[in-house]
């Protein structure tokens, strides 16, 4: 079975991010997994998806009630 990449133009499109911040995270050794083949630097798409689920933030049910019984004043 063949896992599915995506070059880093595709991956930062995905992301929303540029080219040039995929490449500073590289360097930076932060970000995304990636892999390197030889000079091309490929990402899976499975972990892209990984990394946007680890950086999604759901606000609590609470803090909306307090602000919601905040702006009532």
């Amino acid at each position: 079975m063949m896992t599915k990449t995506v070059n880093e133009i595709d991956a930062a499109r995905m992301l929303g991010l540029s080219v040039q911040t995929l490449r500073n995270y590289r360097y930076l050794r932060t970000g995304p997994p990636y892999l390197k083949l030889g000079r091309a630097v490929r990402y899976l798409v499975e972990d892209l998806e990984k990394y946007l689920a680890a950086r999604r933030i759901v606000p609590e049910e609470n803090e909306r009630e307090e602000q919601t019984k905040g702006e009532g004043k």
